[in-house]
């Protein structure tokens, strides 16, 4: 089965992901993408709201720390363990960065990997109709929450600052619909008394989620046909918090690190 991937370039998480997913199958990986997030500069000011400066300023320093680490860490050995090009390079796997992922030349380039599953993860851009109908197995997402709850963005901030008990990862079909297709694998994990938001986000992204993805693939390869209907009539959807949002998380008790 030939597979290629669609993310984003995060160097905290996504990397331990990648990690377990390469070392766990045996699939012909035709390549990876980092999409850019054509709304970045409006990531910046919204967590910048949210958070509060010094928290948004301590975000800015762990993310220059890494970089920093990589770089160090270069001089001494060819092989960067923190970046996800570093990871296709050791596991020979086509890296490229992409623009516009409903592009037409993007589209084009997928047509010619001929490939059988799409995979997002955490990419940054919808998925319009035209590339959604390429691969022949369809395209599948890796979405940290148990859908059809906790539709949208920061599932894992959200379920904290409610109160939740549980979370955990759903690998669902694609759609037109953000975070709307059935779903084919759901793995359920507790949220524990000292979970902070990374703790939870590193756990669901590093251990759930490669296991998740890697048994949704074996589904589909062999062809089964089983799948939990994620009705877009049902569930919850919430998108970028706000002040008063982060104010109810820390009532809670809850950490960001």
């Amino acid at each position: 089965m030939r597979i290629f991937f669609l993310t984003t370039n995060d160097r905290i998480f996504l990397p331990g992901f990648f990690e377990k997913v390469f070392s766990g199958i045996d699939y012909q990986i035709t390549g990876l993408a980092v999409v850019d997030d054509p709304h970045f500069k409006r990531f910046l000011k919204n967590s910048l709201s949210f958070m509060g400066f010094w928290l948004f300023m301590d975000e800015i320093i762990n993310q220059l720390k890494i970089r920093l680490k990589d770089f160090f860490f270069s001089i001494f050995t060819p092989v960067k363990k923190s970046s996800i090009k570093s990871l296709c390079k050791r596991y020979k796997v086509p890296y490229m960065s992409v623009k516009n992922v409903n592009s037409n030349d993007f589209r084009e380039f997928l047509k010619e990997r001929d490939i059988d599953v799409l995979i997002s993860v955490a990419c940054p851009q919808i998925l319009k109709r035209k590339i959604l109908r390429i691969p022949r197995k369809g395209c599948i997402n890796v979405h940290y929450g148990l859908l059809p709850n906790y539709r949208g963005q920061y599932p894992s901030f959200w379920v904290l600052a409610h109160g939740q008990r549980e979370t955990g990862v759903s690998v669902h079909y694609m759609v037109e619909k953000v975070d709307a297709g059935d779903i084919l694998v759901q793995i359920k994990e507790k949220i524990l008394p000292e979970d902070t938001f990374y703790s939870l986000v590193g756990r669901l992204k590093t251990t759930i989620g490669p296991q998740a993805l890697i048994m949704a693939l074996e589904k589909i390869n062999r062809s089964e046909n089983s799948v939990i209907k994620n009705d877009p009539g049902k569930g919850s959807y919430f998108s970028f918090p706000t002040r008063i949002d982060m104010a109810q998380f820390r009532s809670r008790g809850r950490k960001w690190r």
